[in-house]
């Protein structure tokens, strides 16, 4: 992973406080959270963690881009999930994972917070509002990516690049005058590693789709038309 460094007290209080999941947490248990983090910088192309990994800490996304996979017996890659900026991940220490069976990879150079398992478990054993919210929130997330391999197992590569871009869009859209412009940026490959598919199909289908008015694209953005 990369270097750890101490964040200034007063920026780590501000990225606590504006971070909806720590909402539930009150002044003085947000200080103690505070006390406990601490700042990664992890180069583009640099490994957070990767499978078989020891599993002893969470991580909050902070600034940049990272990329949770999963890598098949025959090495072909399948996407779990594309983090954006006040995302946890490796959160699965919460649920007794002792080794990680995901890799999470910088896309681009990140900032991450990283807090260690049991110093995160304090908190929640404190503050029942607080367990409740990242109980919830670890259901939703695990809900998201059971319905991505249902997509994967029972529908065609169309379906499938549809679904996707709709599930990104809610997670990254910003609204724009034709619809709903995905600010997150993906190559086709990225794509296909979300939905289980070859870049060469993907593109196929992308452009099938925009033939038809189902997305519009210009370089590498993707705006899904208002309907």
């Amino acid at each position: 992973m990369g270097r750890l460094v101490n964040m200034r007290h007063r920026d780590k209080f501000w990225y606590i406080s504006a971070n909806k999941l720590f909402s539930g947490l009150n002044e003085k248990e947000k200080v103690e959270m505070l006390s406990h983090l601490k700042e990664a910088v992890v180069k583009k192309g640099s490994f957070v963690y990767t499978a078989g990994d020891k599993a002893e800490t969470l991580y909050i996304l902070k600034e940049g881009k990272i990329k949770v996979s999963r890598l098949s017996e025959d090495g072909k890659e399948l996407t779990i999930d594309v983090l954006r900026t006040g995302d946890i991940f490796g959160e699965l220490v919460l649920a007794g994972e002792e080794e990680r069976e995901t890799i999470a990879k910088a896309v681009e150079d990140s900032f991450i917070c990283a807090i260690e398992k049991g110093d995160f478990e304090g908190l929640i054993r404190k503050n029942p509002i607080f367990s409740f919210t990242i109980t919830k929130w670890m259901g939703l997330r695990l809900r998201r990516v059971e319905n991505r391999l249902e997509n994967i197992i029972f529908h065609d590569v169309r379906t499938r690049i549809i679904s996707i871009l709709r599930d990104i869009a809610v997670k990254y859209g910003s609204p724009v005058q034709d619809g709903t412009l995905i600010t997150l940026r993906l190559t086709h490959q990225d794509i296909a590693n979300l939905i289980g598919a070859t870049r060469e199909t993907v593109t196929v289908e992308l452009n099938n789709l925009k033939r038809e008015g189902y997305i519009i694209t210009s370089k590498r953005s993707i705006i899904i038309p208002a309907k």
